[in-house]
């Protein structure tokens, strides 16, 4: 029987000795690296067994275990397991692999789960952190605080999540002695979130998330702007000419129609000179728009479908 006072530790995250242990008396602090800091996970106390993949397949141990008071544990090496296992049935060590492979699977697709189900709850708080420090780039690790308060996420498992977002082109994470995240266009996890819980909260699909045809039309506009494109005091104005133009150009199997654009001017995403509703459509001069709001719904649906299988691809690389 192994003794421990209050604060002595019994093994470290890390740390490779093939042993398993069994509580007797006593509570452990579990305790994880998080960043620069070490975060305690909660207590494990009498009767509880750790350390069986140690003592199966010589892992780390994914944890430190802390002594928050006396303590007494029972420590079985490699050695005493295959000793004691002479005296019981040879199916016995398979199955406990089995079952100890099994939990790992089962552990390892709840923090999938938990990281995916914190999505709307991240996307709330870096749109709420760029609104209060006005710019796009802040420091992460007050936001990961407030992300552990909402959904219980560990650091750890926070950051794989934000690597996973930067793997899809939408931010950038920036070392240093306080790691920061730069969004390439910070309007957009506020855009990401509502979408998210649009579709959550109703039935229909938001506004926000547009057809395919819409998007076509969305990007020739941007495309058109980056040339043909004046900017007003309304917005970004292209001819009618120029438009089309550049609309053939990158689409030439596609028609541009007054039906085409009948949804966008609906939505107030995209206007024309004279109004698109009092006029013909061979008499509109001029089309146009907030060039930064098309740009965002343009990044929006295109992100937007990768959330579901690329995400966590983008975690699986990072």
């Amino acid at each position: 029987m192994k003794k421990l006072l209050a604060r002595d530790v019994l093994f470290k995250e890390g740390e490779i000795n093939g042993k398993l242990f069994v509580i007797r008396k006593g509570e452990l602090m579990i305790q994880k690296k998080e960043g620069s800091k070490v975060r305690n996970e909660g207590t494990i106390g009498p009767r509880s067994v750790v350390g069986i993949g140690s003592l199966l397949n010589g892992e780390a141990h994914p944890y430190t275990l802390r002594a928050m008071e006396t303590v007494e544990v029972e420590e079985i090496s490699q050695e005493e397991f295959q000793a004691a296992s002479q005296n019981l049935p040879v199916w016995f060590p398979k199955l406990l692999g089995i079952l100890h492979s099994r939990a790992k699977h089962l552990e390892k697709n709840k923090a999938r789960l938990d990281k995916i189900h914190a999505l709307p709850s991240l996307l709330f708080l870096c749109a709420r952190y760029i609104r209060h420090f006005k710019k796009d780039t802040f420091n992460l690790e007050p936001m990961l605080d407030d992300l552990r308060v909402l959904n219980g996420l560990a650091y750890n498992d926070s950051f794989e999540l934000l690597r996973g977002l930067c793997g899809l082109g939408i931010a950038e994470l920036i070392p240093g002695e306080h790691v920061q995240i730069h969004f390439y266009r910070k309007n957009l996890p506020a855009l990401l979130y509502r979408t998210l819980f649009t579709r959550m909260a109703g039935k229909k699909l938001p506004q926000s998330l547009l057809s395919a045809n819409d998007q076509t039309i969305l990007t020739a506009f941007v495309s058109a702007a980056k040339t043909k494109g004046v900017s007003k005091q309304d917005g970004t104005f292209i001819s009618v000419k120029d438009f089309t133009a550049v609309y053939k150009r990158l689409f030439p199997m596609l028609k541009l129609t007054r039906r085409a654009l009948e949804n966008l001017t609906r939505c107030h995403f995209l206007y024309s000179n004279p109004p698109f509703h009092t006029v013909d459509f061979d008499k509109i001069e001029q089309f146009y728009a907030n060039l930064e709001t098309v740009k965002d719904l343009v990044e929006l649906n295109r992100v937007y479908p990768l959330l579901d299988k690329q995400l966590l691809e983008a975690m699986k690389r990072s």
